[in-house]
């Protein structure tokens, strides 16, 4: 029987790896992670979102969904949401929780992969840190938006500066793509043996988007 382990997916190197890799937890990942761990990361990350949103209608991508932790959390909405993964087999455990209008299994970094529709709303959690996606691919995911789109993307708090985070949204900010940025700290598990650990914290990064830059299309 295969051992799986979050330090061992955050060491993997190409998008076959992943691939390959959650193809093959997939099956046991909420058994295995998820819940061993008391994961609430995405629980915490859909609830800000339903706060931001309200009653209003909205359509959802959830980038790196995974096995659907969070658009289970948003199944009582009236939204409508797709979601995005590099695993086949992450996707079909997401397809049994019957919440996704789309699943779509792309590799996120490479954008000719992408979709031509466009959301009002992009979330995640779990997806950009080390071993998964970096900025380069945050700044491209924001070609999957309409002017006005809401975003709350999870970042791992060990990661925000050494990855470039902390600059890309700098530089987001500076080129006007967005606006009202908002930092808010949350913890990925339930139980915390130490307050202090980057490990155990994710700074959800709020923002609206306004705006293209030449990786863009015309909206």
């Amino acid at each position: 029987m295969a051992n799986f382990s979050r330090d061992e997916a955050y060491n993997l190197l190409t998008s076959s790896d992943h691939r390959n890799y959650y193809d093959s937890w997939a099956k046991t990942y909420e058994q295995d992670f998820a819940n061993k761990t008391s994961y609430i990361y995405p629980e915490l990350i859909a609830g800000l979102m339903k706060n931001w949103i309200g009653s209003n209608n909205i359509n959802l991508a959830d980038i790196g969904c995974g096995t659907g932790l969070i658009g289970e959390q948003l199944r009582e909405t009236n939204w409508i949401i797709d979601g995005f993964d590099i695993s086949e087999g992450m996707l079909v455990e997401a397809e049994k929780k019957k919440v996704y209008q789309k699943l779509i299994c792309l590799d996120l970094e490479n954008e000719n992969e992408y979709p031509k529709e466009k959301y009002s709303a992009l979330v995640s959690s779990g997806s950009f840190t080390l071993g998964h996606l970096g900025p380069d691919v945050l700044r491209k995911t924001l070609g999957l938006c309409t002017i006005g789109s809401r975003c709350l993307l999870g970042v791992n708090l060990e990661h925000f500066e050494d990855m470039g985070f902390q600059t890309l949204f700098t530089n987001l900010q500076c080129e006007n793509v967005i606006k009202n940025f908002e930092i808010i700290s949350v913890p990925i598990y339930n139980q915390l043996n130490n307050l202090d650990d980057k490990k155990s914290f994710a700074n959800v990064c709020k923002f609206e988007f306004i705006g293209r830059d030449n990786n863009f299309e015309e909206l």
